[in-house]
């Protein structure tokens, strides 16, 4: 987990930027930064194709983007179509005897105890802890098909999705009337497509962003803290690669050693697609305090 944005002056600073600012938008445009389609292990009777997005699931798409001059850079997209049908949505529930608000888990875990077909790490929580099953208190509103166990924490922002799977990205005051899941963040990423994030420090990232028209939820995990494979991403970056996959609107989720991308490999197994860094450990996944799941139908064959 890592600790929200310094968003001060920003945009007095937005006038003294770096030359990182804004690479990754215009990269993809020159097309610059490969985008390359590394399908996880298991996931199989699919193309590879370059520069474009890959189904993997019906509705879903995927895509891995990855530079190496002048810093490493790996983050890897997900493009959900929130009209396609199988579509549906789970936040971790909370816990069943009440005596805790939910019980970590790893990305992992979650998946597999589901039956997920995608998930990521979503919300901030605390403490930080090796063991599956402890307690953890999640940091922001959180909605589990209805129930809501953890409520809003001053102004960060949430991914608010609906039973008839209409997602925005809000800020408090919430109306949750016609929330079935919902998980809170740090900052807004993207405000109705203006870039708000800051360029502060580089970090791994889990991040979520909604189409203009909102028929498209984006999840994005961008590796980080290991240099010569991913030295991670500014808030401003993160934003601006959302941008560039067509997001409108944008939150910053829970990052750090919690960032963590898991694909069903087909059989109901989880596999990791990104490389997670908990503790600084490249390769090791976190225990978690609240996780995103997707269900979705699979493709089978289709292109």
């Amino acid at each position: 987990m890592i600790s929200p944005p310094n968003r001060q002056n920003h945009r007095i600073a937005a006038h003294l930027r770096p030359w990182w600012q804004g690479m990754v938008h215009l990269l993809v445009l020159s097309g610059v930064l490969a985008a390359l389609v590394v399908l996880p292990q298991g996931v199989s009777g699919i193309e590879e194709h370059p520069t474009e997005w890959t189904r993997v699931f019906k509705g879903i798409e995927y895509k891995h983007l990855a530079q190496s001059n002048p810093n490493p850079l790996a983050a890897y997209a997900v493009r959900i179509d929130l009209r396609a049908p199988g579509i549906r949505f789970l936040v971790t529930p909370p816990s069943p005897d009440g005596e805790m608000e939910i019980e970590g888990l790893k990305t992992t875990t979650f998946l597999e105890s589901f039956a997920c077909q995608v998930a990521i790490n979503a919300s901030p929580f605390a403490p930080v802890g090796e063991i599956e099953g402890e307690p953890r208190d999640v940091l922001g509103l959180s909605i589990s098909e209805g129930e809501i166990y953890s409520q809003p924490h001053g102004d960060w922002a949430a991914l608010l999705i609906t039973k008839a799977n209409e997602a925005r990205v809000a800020v408090p005051p919430f109306d949750t009337d016609d929330i079935h899941n919902a998980v809170g963040g740090f900052g807004l990423l993207l405000d109705k497509g203006e870039n708000v994030g800051v360029d502060g420090n580089r970090h791994p990232r889990t991040a979520a962003g909604v189409s203009k028209d909102g028929r498209y939820l984006y999840l994005v995990v961008i590796d980080g803290r290991q240099p010569g494979h991913s030295v991670g991403a500014t808030t401003e970056e993160t934003a601006a690669l959302l941008e560039s996959l067509g997001a409108y609107d944008a939150l910053n989720l829970d990052g750090g050693g919690s960032t963590t991308l898991v694909f069903d490999d087909g059989e109901g197994n989880a596999r990791i697609v990104n490389r997670p860094i908990h503790r600084y450990r490249p390769g090791t996944e976190r225990v978690s305090g609240n996780h995103l799941g997707v269900f979705a139908l699979p493709t089978n064959g289709e292109d």
